[in-house]
């Protein structure tokens, strides 16, 4: 009579073996040294790790090598015991922080598009244009020149339904590749009527100017080679009442 209790015990024991070799040799399983500084032993068991869990195994023993420095605050929780609880803790840092970045960034394109709709809001209320530019250069009794000061005109239109008191914002001057060529910080003070333009006309010198400014090179060109771009700060009405760009 063939012994099949023994015979099922023997596979039992076997499989048991096996099961015990199996999870003895998967690297996942070693236990993490309590000092970073000690991680080169494990360095065999790291080796056995696909390239993937590699590079997540490197950066979360970056993180760790963090903790105590300056930048400590940014490593993050790094309390893995094994290897694979090293792997999947950077696993889960990392969704974090991409989660986050997507929110910053979805913020930051909320942001622009208030801020976008509340200047053209402004734009459909003021129309501002440069209407003439040129180079004046000043010269002393001696003919000397003295100084260059590029003066400019620029046109207001109030194109909504409430009379303007006040207007400030910065004019952009680019070129036909974006570029910036000049700014120029205005504010006029002059009321304007509904439907009405005022004409504000101003110069600088360009000789004894700072910053980047190309305001030369802006007064040769002609009228096809530049584009302006009207960003408004504030424009107050003679009601008291007033709009504000968003910032």
């Amino acid at each position: 009579m063939v012994d099949t209790e023994g015979e099922n015990m023997s596979r039992l024991l076997i499989a048991v073996a096996v099961v015990a070799l199996v999870g003895c040799s998967d690297p996942k399983h070693t236990a993490l040294p309590t000092e970073i500084e000690k991680y080169e032993t494990i360095k065999p068991q790291v080796e056995k790790l696909t390239p993937e869990e590699r590079e997540l195994f490197a950066k979360y023993a970056m993180r760790k090598a963090m903790k105590g420095t300056l930048l400590g605050g940014m490593a993050g929780a790094t309390d893995a015991t094994t290897i694979g609880e090293a792997i999947e803790n950077q696993r889960t840092f990392m969704a974090e922080a991409a989660r986050r970045e997507a929110e910053a960034a979805a913020l930051k394109e909320k942001a622009k598009a208030q801020r976008e709709a509340g200047l053209k809001a402004m734009r459909d209320i003021v129309t501002v244009a440069l209407v003439s530019k040129r180079l004046d250069v000043q010269r002393g009794y001696s003919g000397i020149e003295m100084d260059r000061k590029f003066v400019m005109s620029v046109a207001y239109k109030n194109s909504g339904t409430k009379d303007i008191a006040g207007v400030k914002g910065t004019l952009i001057v680019q070129d036909l590749f974006g570029d910036t060529l000049s700014e120029f910080l205005i504010s006029n003070d002059e009321t304007i009527k509904v439907g009405d333009t005022v004409t504000w006309t101003g110069s600088r010198s360009t000789r004894f100017s700072f910053g980047n400014n190309k305001d030369e090179k802006l007064a040769e060109l002609s009228d096809d080679k530049f584009k302006v771009v009207w960003e408004p700060e504030m424009v107050v009405f003679t009601d008291g009442t007033k709009l504000t760009a968003p910032k």
